[in-house]
């Protein structure tokens, strides 16, 4: 009996051993894929020039679970651990670079000087009635310029009341805001423009969105 009990008692301790030592191999491949995640992730982070600290705090956490799987006991030499640390980092480098390819390459500065449909003024619904008609080529007989820039509601709102038509034709719309399609932002400073929309006359500026009659009246009242 007893040695059947110490029988039993070395088998269970190989069994917990077995058992100690497979969890020691788990933590070793989940390790080294961490950090290689990681790896990848803070390489990412430098291509596009972004800092998060949450990412370096995993890093940190990620390194120091593979150093302790790597100071655990094992039945294996330090080269065979190396491969199993491998085997997870290399699972975790292609996981990565999946994940990468599908966000597509980071745009050139060309790429991101050009402008991007969301910077674009919102296309004119309206159409332009006979007077806007008549007052749009007078504006442009007098050189008239709307300043504005794209994200302006109000210079939205002056672009509806003359109507896509007018707008088109008159050609005086100059785009203030820099990240804007077009935009000629030191036109606008140069000009002195405070606000938007503006309109510029014979180089006076009447700034506000204005109805027809207004426009009219700006007409008649500028030099």
């Amino acid at each position: 009996q007893a040695i059947a009990a110490a029988a039993g008692g070395e088998s269970g301790g190989a069994a917990g051993d077995g058992a100690a030592l497979c969890g020691a191999d788990l933590l070793l491949a989940l390790g080294g894929g961490m950090a290689a995640f990681e790896l990848a992730l803070l390489v990412r982070l430098l291509q596009l020039q972004a800092a998060c600290g949450l990412c370096l705090l995993s890093a940190g956490l990620s390194a120091a679970v593979l150093a302790l799987a790597w100071r655990l006991p094992s039945t294996r030499r330090t080269d065979e651990d190396a491969v199993l640390a491998g085997c997870g980092a290399a699972l975790a480098a292609a996981a990565a670079a999946a994940i990468f390819s599908t966000q597509g390459s980071l745009p050139t500065p060309e790429e991101e000087m050009a402008p991007f449909g969301e910077r674009s003024p919102a296309p004119i619904a309206s159409h332009s009635s006979r007077r806007a008609l008549e007052l749009s080529e007078r504006l442009a007989a007098r050189g008239a310029k709307m300043y504005g820039a794209w994200w302006c509601s109000h210079c939205a709102g002056q672009k509806e009341t003359l109507g896509a038509e007018a707008m088109g034709e008159g050609g005086f719309y100059v785009e203030c805001s820099p990240d804007g399609a077009g935009a000629e932002n030191e036109r606008c400073v140069a000009a002195g423009v405070k606000g938007y929309p503006t309109w510029e006359v014979g180089g006076q500026l009447f700034p506000g969105e204005k109805d027809l009659s207004e426009l009219e009246e700006m007409l008649s009242s500028a030099k």
